[in-house]
């Protein structure tokens, strides 16, 4: 009896080694029918819903405008607006536009683009105050506070200039250095007393990896941690909010190659493959597969690179509209599905 259960044991542990150190797959499929599953790149859809492509790139910042209803993507390439229903309405590619951190407001290098309109049109600068951004030195402050004190919007841009918004237009204050500026172009910038005037839009969030939807929002992924875990999100005002719990939900993940070794050693230290998932929308589920990646020794766990960003439930009524971002960090990637992609009502 002793000897048998030496055996069983054995048997057991070389199925372990099997499955969790090679790539064999001994799991039985989960998913019946794999043909069904189709990349995000190649058009996934459901009865009543579909998930169509916004922007190849995934370091951008999602918002949504509460008052106006509709969201804005920055990807620092393009900035797009995309109504509650899901469709695009707007779009600026120009690559020396800057869109200040949560607002409404694209600048070019000679035009104001305000995303809140119904009509988007440029609207030109009345003034350019200083724009050789010749050194102003202490006299920078005199003209800084005159029209801070009359404009009903002030924004402290990326690239040393500050915008006015007076009764007579935009005007724009170039400065020779931004030393007087706190924050960068992740976060909001400030001076001293003066707090920009401007009503902030808000960021969508993935509750399973607990990030918004700014610029060094991360996956969740062990490989994909723009930060560490000890972020300070405590002066976010989204924390008042309680998001969509909406999470993709992982089905399988099977095993296709070996990706790397331990130094000096034969033994894998991660596995590439294919994960199969479904996301709830209404009363069905929107399934798709993509690239992920596994650690031998987590046992029920796979690399997914994939967010779910949603509002918060109060907004719920407004819109059924989320994102996926597949951020998958390798030039590895097969399935070209790195980017951004927009969930929607067909």
């Amino acid at each position: 009896m002793k000897k048998y259960k030496i055996m069983v044991f054995i048997i057991i542990a070389l199925l372990f080694f099997f499955q969790q150190c090679t790539s064999i797959n001994l799991i039985p499929n989960l998913v019946s029918n794999k043909n069904n599953y189709q990349y995000l790149s190649s058009g996934v859809s459901s009865k009543n819903y579909l998930i169509d492509a916004v922007t190849d790139k995934t370091y951008l910042y999602i918002t949504y405008d509460t008052i106006n209803k509709y969201f804005i993507v920055d990807d620092s390439y393009q900035q797009i607006k995309i109504s509650t229903e899901g469709d695009i309405l707007f779009r600026i590619t120009d690559s020396k536009a800057e869109m200040p951190y949560k607002t409404h407001y694209v600048f070019t290098d000679n035009a104001v683009y305000d995303f809140s309109q119904n009509v988007i049109k440029p609207q030109s600068f009345f003034q350019t105050i200083n724009p050789d951004k010749k050194k102003l030195e202490k006299k920078w402050i005199t003209i800084f506070e005159e029209y801070y004190n009359k404009s009903s919007t002030v924004i402290y841009g990326n690239n040393d200039i500050v915008y006015f918004h007076t009764n007579e237009g935009w005007v724009t204050l170039h400065l020779s250095e931004n030393k007087y500026f706190g924050g960068d172009n992740t976060s909001e910038r400030t001076f001293e007393s003066y707090p920009a005037k401007y009503s902030k839009l808000i960021f969508l969030k993935d509750t399973k990896s607990n990030t918004y939807s700014d610029w060094m929002s991360h996956s969740g992924s062990s490989t994909d941690r723009k930060y560490n875990n000890d972020l300070d999100y405590s002066a976010f005002p989204e924390n008042k909010f309680t998001y969509q719990n909406n999470k993709i939900e992982k089905i399988e993940f099977s095993k296709t190659k070996s990706a790397e070794t331990y130094t000096y050693t034969p033994i894998i230290a991660q596995f590439l493959g294919v994960g199969y998932y479904k996301l709830h929308k209404g009363n069905e589920y929107v399934r798709f597969k993509e690239d992920a990646a596994k650690y031998p020794f987590w046992f029920f766990q796979s690399d997914a690179y994939l967010n779910n960003y949603t509002l918060p439930e109060q907004f719920r009524a407004e819109t059924e509209v989320s994102f996926i971002r597949y951020s998958y960090p390798s030039n590895a990637n097969k399935s070209k599905s790195q980017g951004l992609y927009i969930v929607k009502k067909k």
